[in-house]
């Protein structure tokens, strides 16, 4: 009985962990893929961000790591709409073959409209 106890509360703890946030897919001329809540015990195993021309892969990673990154590649002043506990992963490639800089301006809007950013 002890260790059912034990499992109810790490099944708990870990089902709370995760954002609820459903996944979202992301597909227009220039952009296809995905934007869904993800789990924020992953922070701590391989959680991850890299932007590149053609695609941005995000894993268990805060918006708001994100839209600092962006920030700084584009100097805007993007804000984080998320909570601080909040994770999520991307995956979006760059199918319109646009410049890195069109391509963000692309991932900007698409956060917007996601409303993870404004």
């Amino acid at each position: 009985m002890k260790y059912f106890i034990y499992f109810i509360a790490l099944s708990a703890l870990v089902a709370s962990c995760t954002t609820d946030f459903p996944k979202r897919e992301v597909v227009t001329q220039h952009l296809n893929g995905f934007i869904q809540g993800g789990n924020a015990a992953g922070v701590y195993g391989k959680a991850g961000l890299k932007i590149t021309g053609d695609s941005i892969k995000m894993k268990d990673w805060p918006i708001s790591r994100l839209v600092s990154s962006l920030n700084q590649l584009r100097d805007t002043s993007i804000v984080d709409q998320t909570s601080f506990t909040e994770v999520y992963t991307i995956q979006i490639a760059n199918t319109g073959e646009l410049e890195e800089g069109a391509f963000c301006d692309s991932l900007i809007v698409e956060l917007g409209r996601a409303g993870l950013a404004k």
